[in-house]
């Protein structure tokens, strides 16, 4: 019996030892903020083991009518660094960043590291939005061209560009550079992974292109503009939005202007998103014979399909295409 006593207490002891140096390593490990998952999915990438990376914005939220949490104060608290969409997309934040009082976390705006397409106008004036945005998009290709520092309070700049691969090349750039600036030892792997993903990216880019080259319906109506960039990098038309502020029905008179285009044009798909309210989209479709497709700005943790940056991708991508065809 005494024996089996000791027993137990060495192993007791090993089992408090043990959760003490998983303890250790989980307190090691950086805590990075992104105020969208698809942010989240590419900091977690290049980060690796190295940063614990939380969303601010949840599954199935919208960034244009979310109100940070007490719990989301907390982990602002914390964080080394915080990253964001900018333009004007994360409106809420500086309230949020006041509550938190973390003098030492940084603010990326990874906005600075593209170049920024104007958003859809409120008035049905698609054509003149189609020509502004390709002209950028051709100016742009493959994302070399860094723009310069903006103002991003309202700009008229969309900030949906995360949905287009190229892009999002030089948004990993920027995140390698700080995580490399914050934890120089550990340069090499992020260097690593940031390099792998930009090959990853532009290997994405190469099979949306196939994907959509083909497509003979090349024209939609979209909940909001999330599809700005994605439009102009695949030579497809976003023709106009349904709720040209995001989270605001549209009025009956909109509406009724809007369904006036659709006949006219004979545009016949309508785009609808998880996160915003569906009627007004499919009235809009009843109304004009419209097919309806479900496309997913942001994904999230635990979406089926949806679940990280190349996932979501292809998930939009397959749905746009059986949309169009």
């Amino acid at each position: 019996m005494p024996s089996h006593r000791l027993l137990g207490a060495l192993l007791g002891s090993m089992a408090f030892a043990l959760i003490g140096m998983v303890s250790h390593v989980k307190a090691e490990r950086m805590v990075a903020l992104a105020s969208i998952f698809p942010l989240t999915s590419v900091v977690e990438q290049i980060g690796g083991e190295r940063w614990q990376v939380f969303t601010l914005i949840p599954a199935g939220a919208s960034a244009h009518t979310y109100e940070p949490t007490p719990e989301q104060v907390r982990l602002m608290a914390q964080a080394r660094v915080f990253f964001q969409i900018g333009l004007g997309l994360e409106f809420w934040l500086e309230k949020l960043v006041q509550a938190a009082q973390n003098p030492t976390m940084q603010r990326i705006d990874l906005a600075e590291a593209i170049e920024p397409l104007p958003s859809p106008s409120a008035e049905l004036t698609p054509r003149a939005q189609q020509h502004r945005q390709r002209d950028h998009a051709q100016h742009d290709e493959h994302g070399s061209k860094e723009a310069g520092k903006h103002e991003h309070k309202h700009t008229g700049l969309d900030p949906h560009y995360w949905l287009d691969p190229l892009r999002m090349q030089q948004v990993v750039k920027r995140i390698e550079q700080v995580l490399v600036e914050i934890d120089p030892d550990h340069a090499t792997s992020y260097n690593q992974r940031a390099e792998r993903l930009r090959r990853d990216l532009e290997a994405l880019h190469q099979e949306i292109q196939g994907q959509t080259q083909g497509l003979q319906e090349r024209r939609f109506i979209a909940m909001h503009s999330a599809w700005t960039y994605f439009a102009a990098r695949y030579n497809l038309q976003q023709m106009a939005v349904i709720e040209p502020f995001p989270g605001r029905e549209p009025s009956p008179r909109y509406l009724a202007e809007l369904a006036k285009l659709m006949r006219r044009e004979g545009v016949k798909a309508v785009i609808i998103e998880p996160q915003l309210s569906t009627s007004a989209a499919q009235s809009l479709a009843r109304e004009t014979g419209a097919r309806v497709g479900m496309l997913d700005p942001t994904g999230g943790p635990g979406v089926p399909g949806r679940d990280d940056y190349f996932a979501l991708m292809r998930y939009n991508v397959a749905e746009l295409v059986k949309l169009l065809r």
